[in-house]
């Protein structure tokens, strides 16, 4: 009676000895669940870099300004993740392998004979002692291919915790940016927290890599002091969410020396790809001086080139392998139609440019914005100014149509009736000529906004100059870049080469007036 009560309702010890017994048996089977989950992960994160080069260019075209920069660091954490999964993922698989097919050769020939093989005493003992047991090389692989995959998702808590470190510190100087009001006092206040900031965080890291260093001073005030900066930073960088898995690994000795591997492999993932540089060609020039000079074709300079190079490409690779677009992008490289084409896109720096010309108000505003109520939109002062005179005028003659109607209603007059339908032709007339005095308005914008992109803009095909009198607002294609694809006549070209010459000018970083050259070689067929 006792014993049935006792396992319908156990102790909490009972609970815990039966969960502990289920942890050893699960751990002993859990290398069917590494391989099944490894193998799936393997796949999802291989395909999921069409999506991390999707956020990549997306940052590229569409950010501005601080929101680019925070984006841009968000696609540094997938991305170096992504090689942080995949390659130890990938190790795993190998090893996790290698450790079955160790198993399986030991149903066959069990321990190794080192008597058998013949060898001298010196490469018997030898052996012996620094190769040791086959059980012992089994039980080695066992540990490593355990150990790596938790070790592959604390790699990267570690990783993202610190890019999160990273961003809250940029977050803070960009605040005192944008709430300056000129004396640059709120710059330097926001700055010296974002330092302070920085500095504390600094020590805290320092404390992780130490393992605990300062958890270990005794002195109860500094003790006091440190406890409270941790608590704060483990919850700022999330930290608290993997903190069983990183007090785990650094309790034990064998997983310890692995997480002290962690910090220069996390080193090399960041790095590591401008390490080492292979230079086939030592008499090739630079490729940025060849095209500034013309003597360089680059596919991502002519639409027919580019879409050439990605079909070389299997269908699921083409995303990945794009790069990004070019200031401009030719129709054709070796030109067979009378008419062709050319892509400017719209970038930042020209961009900036119409922003200095208080004449051209912008449509909406830059960045991102609540797209649900309009906070976007930017009045203009023009069409606003028109639109308050046709409610005015509007206005008053809907009122007086309103009391015509209401007068109607007590008694009907004939006379008052044909009035009211005299001025409701007059109310319908006036609503269209004040719609057409606004779309005129509309239509004289954007002619005076596309033509103050266009005289930023100079094309000559070798020495003659191209007239840019029919540019039309473009999407291209590649990955939806906005821009002006300006169409020119290539009937008066002489069969041959040509040089075409893209003057574009811009506002560079350093807020100055810059003309950007670009030249591309065609061949006109």
């Amino acid at each position: 009676m006792n014993s049935n009560h006792m396992t319908e309702n156990p102790t909490p010890e009972q609970s815990k000895s039966i969960f502990k017994e289920w942890l050893e048996k699960l751990q002993q089977e859990s290398w069917q669940l590494e391989l099944l989950i490894s193998g799936f992960a393997i796949f999802g994160i291989y395909a999921s870099r069409t999506l991390i080069k999707d956020l990549e260019l997306y940052n590229e075209y569409e950010m501005v300004g601080e929101s680019s920069i925070i984006v841009g660091l968000i696609v540094f954490v997938f991305k170096k993740g992504w090689l942080i999964f995949f390659i130890n993922l990938i190790v795993h698989v190998i090893l996790r392998g290698l450790w079955i097919g160790a198993i399986g050769l030991r149903y066959v020939s069990r321990e190794i004979d080192y008597d058998s093989l013949g060898y001298s005493d010196r490469f018997t003992t030898f052996l012996k002692d620094k190769v040791g047991s086959y059980d012992d090389f089994i039980e080695g692989l066992e540990k490593i291919c355990s150990v790596l995959f938790a070790y592959t998702f604390l790699l990267f808590l570690l990783f993202a915790s610190l890019m999160i470190f990273v961003v809250e510190t940029l977050i803070i100087i960009l605040i005192g940016q944008k709430i300056d009001s000129g004396s640059n006092f709120f710059l330097a206040v926001f700055g010296l927290i974002g330092f302070g900031y920085f500095v504390l965080g600094l020590v805290v890291f320092f404390d992780l890599i130490t393992l605990g260093g300062f958890k270990r001073i005794k002195e109860k005030s500094i003790s006091s002091i440190y406890y409270y900066i941790y608590r704060f930073y483990s919850f700022m960088t999330m930290s608290f969410l993997y903190r069983p898995l990183l007090y785990n690994f650094i309790d034990h000795k064998y997983t310890k020396r692995l997480f002290f591997l962690s910090i220069p492999y996390i080193f090399f993932i960041i790095i590591g790809n401008t390490i080492i540089d292979n230079n086939p060609n030592p008499y090739l020039p630079d490729k940025i001086e060849l095209e500034a000079s013309g003597k360089r074709i680059n596919d991502y300079y002519y639409d027919d080139l580019r879409s050439l190079r990605l079909m070389e490409f299997p269908n699921e690779e083409r995303k990945v392998n794009k790069q990004k677009l070019g200031k401009v992008s030719l129709d054709q490289f070796e030109i067979t139609k009378s008419m062709s084409s050319i892509f400017i896109r719209i970038d930042k720096g020209l961009n900036k440019i119409l922003q200095k010309d208080s004449s051209i108000n912008a449509y909406k505003k830059e960045g991102l914005s609540f797209r649900w109520f309009n906070y976007n939109l930017i009045e203009d002062k023009n069409i606003e100014k028109i639109e308050k005179l046709k409610s005015g005028e509007m206005t008053l003659l809907y009122e007086k149509r309103r009391k015509m109607t209401k007068n109607l209603k007590v008694i009907d007059q004939p006379l008052l009736r044909k009035t009211k339908d005299s001025l409701s032709a007059i109310i319908i007339q006036k609503e269209l000529y004040w719609n057409e005095r606004i779309d005129k308005e509309e239509k004289s914008k954007l002619l005076k906004i596309l033509k103050a992109y266009i005289s930023n803009l100079s094309l000559h095909i070798d020495s003659t100059s191209i007239l840019l009198d029919q540019c039309y607002f473009y999407t291209h294609p590649h990955f939806g870049e906005e821009g002006l694809r300006c169409f020119f006549n290539t009937d008066t070209l002489s069969k041959g080469h040509h040089l075409m010459k893209v003057e574009k000018k811009s506002i560079n970083r350093l807020d100055s007036l810059d003309t950007e050259t670009i030249f591309l070689p065609f061949i006109k067929l």
